[in-house]
């Protein structure tokens, strides 16, 4: 079925539960490394909490502009994440192919919040948003 990531009004970058899931754990472990407490939002942010696990129910990425600092602290937060990607994978139970899935999902998220649509017939798993490689 799938879930989409919803990014202001876009919702737009829809993908598997699976990697929904991926894409928070990795949003929360290196907002951990990086000092912040957000575990909280699980539990907390009604467009987070009782979303992990759950077909179908996307997470909403305003809900973290709380715990990161605004839409601004978000979209660091997304870059910060793909630069540290590689150190995270294992611990959040991500194959190659899985940490390889959310670097482009990250990117895509990010591409959103830059303002950009997504272009027609996008991979999100295989492609990489128009200027942003990995």
């Amino acid at each position: 079925m799938g879930a989409p990531i919803w990014i202001g009004e876009n919702k737009d970058l829809w993908i598997t539960n699976g990697l929904k899931d991926a894409f928070c754990e990795v949003l929360t472990t290196v907002a951990t490394l990086e000092g912040r407490n957000i575990m909280t939002i699980y539990e907390e942010a009604a467009g987070v909490a009782g979303t992990y696990g759950v077909s179908g129910l996307g997470i909403d990425l305003d809900e973290f502009h709380s715990y990161l600092g605004g839409p601004e602290g978000v979209r660091r937060h997304l870059d910060v994440c793909r630069a540290r990607l590689s150190e995270v994978a294992e611990s959040c139970g991500l194959t190659p192919i899985g940490a390889k899935n959310v670097a482009h999902v990250l990117a895509w998220a990010a591409h959103i919040m830059d303002g950009h649509s997504i272009p027609e017939g996008s991979n999100f798993y295989e492609d990489w948003p128009p200027g942003m490689e990995s």
